[in-house]
């Protein structure tokens, strides 16, 4: 293959129902582009700003060249990590891999040794926004279940009214493991079920009671339990309860997941492939997880190019688990065409050349962005609304 020279790097911010979409562009002399997501849920402007400096390096660059390029990116420009210009290098980063599949006219899974799967499982995510009784949970599960969901997460604490994240009131907690069991009752014991804690305890001893209280109900994994700073407490919280424990959405290099690991601080892996580096980063991190006995499963509630990156490394990472599934906006596949085949559950692996993704600028522009916080996640009050599932998982 020869010479690909990257004329321009675009961006784009699409205007989401929940959050925002920042997709990157990389075009080159010879007429072919590629695209990635630098999505960071909150901050999409300041990141489209460190994409505008990374374009100075990268624009008259050999496209071929990614490793060489990430290496600069990220380590010869001195300041290096963080959310935002890790955020910046995994789109520019992702947009390579599309281009080269592309200009090879191989799904990019094919450049990192084949697929080991056809098919992936997926889980929903956001289907629980109906109410915080039991009931209302186990009414919502049952129907996401009849749409064809295999598995269900879910934080059955963080939405409740008058929750403090540091003091655990009993009824608090009572309330929720309650809804645990309404929702296992509801879909029966072979549904996956996961319980996200989105790091609302602040304390590792109720983040261990809170866990103690639905372990009997067959949970799949605990996530961030506790919040990301600290991994040697998330390693302490794992080793008290007899639930897997996940982790990583807010963790952004191999080094950090090296670090966790290392500390024996999760059984479950979960880099966003939006935020992580790109797609080898991930690559490398999946690695680090199965030298430690982990699974690997990609944090995925963005935008459909990094949901196409995700499935990318499903498609070819031998420890992967399951890929998380938010209800699509309802204009999901006009921005990005990206035909996905989902059958009971389960997805089946495209073989489209590079992400397998086309990005069509004139439909993005008919969604405009407009600032959205994430300060409200978990006050009930102010909590985002979500798209809802349509009548089937796709």
């Amino acid at each position: 293959m020869g010479a690909l020279r990257i004329t321009e790097v675009r961006t784009f911010l699409v205007g989401g129902s929940w959050r925002n979409w920042l997709i990157v562009k990389i075009e080159t002399d010879a007429g072919l582009h590629g695209v990635g997501e630098a999505t960071l849920e909150g901050k999409e402007a300041t990141v489209e700003a460190a994409v505008r400096e990374l374009a100075r390096y990268i624009v008259g660059k050999d496209a071929n060249a990614i490793e060489r390029h990430f290496q600069e990116m990220y380590r010869r420009a001195f300041y290096a990590g963080g959310e935002v210009l890790n955020s910046a290098i995994s789109g520019v980063e992702t947009a390579l891999w599309d281009l080269k599949g592309k200009a090879l006219g191989v799904p990019v899974y094919e450049l990192l040794g084949g697929k080991t799967r056809d098919r992936i499982k997926l889980y929903a995510n956001g289907w629980y926004r109906q109410g915080m009784s039991p009931e209302q949970f186990a009414e919502a599960a049952r129907r996401t279940v009849g749409l064809g969901a295999k598995g269900l997460k879910f934080n059955p604490w963080g939405g409740r009214r008058g929750i403090d994240f540091t003091r655990l009131e009993n009824r608090i907690l009572n309330d929720g493991i309650e809804s645990v069991e309404a929702i296992r009752a509801a879909v029966g014991p072979d549904i996956d079920l996961f319980i996200d804690c989105n790091g609302i305890f602040q304390t590792t001893g109720n983040a261990i009671r809170a866990a103690k209280g639905v372990e009997r109900f067959n949970i799949g994994f605990f996530e961030e339990p506790v919040p990301h700073e600290n991994l040697d407490e998330m390693a302490y919280v794992r080793n008290k309860i007899d639930i897997p424990v996940a982790t990583g959405e807010r963790l952004f290099t191999p080094f950090a997941f090296q670090q966790l690991l290392a500390r024996d601080g999760a059984d479950i892996v979960q880099p966003d492939m939006s935020h992580c580096g790109g797609v080898l980063s991930a690559f490398r991190i999946a690695a680090i997880a199965d030298s430690h006995y982990a699974a690997f499963t990609p944090h995925n509630p963005n935008g459909e190019v990094s949901y196409a990156a995700g499935v990318q490394l499903a498609a070819c990472v031998p420890n992967f688990f399951a890929l998380e599934h938010f209800p699509p906006e309802p204009w999901r596949f006009q921005v990005c065409r990206n035909e996905m085949k989902v059958v009971d559950g389960w997805l089946e692996i495209p073989d489209r050349p590079g992400l397998g993704v086309e990005f069509d600028e004139e439909a993005a522009a008919e969604h405009p962005y407009e600032a959205v916080d994430l300060y409200n996640l978990h006050r009930p009050e102010m909590a985002p609304k979500l798209p809802r599932f349509g009548d089937r998982l796709r």
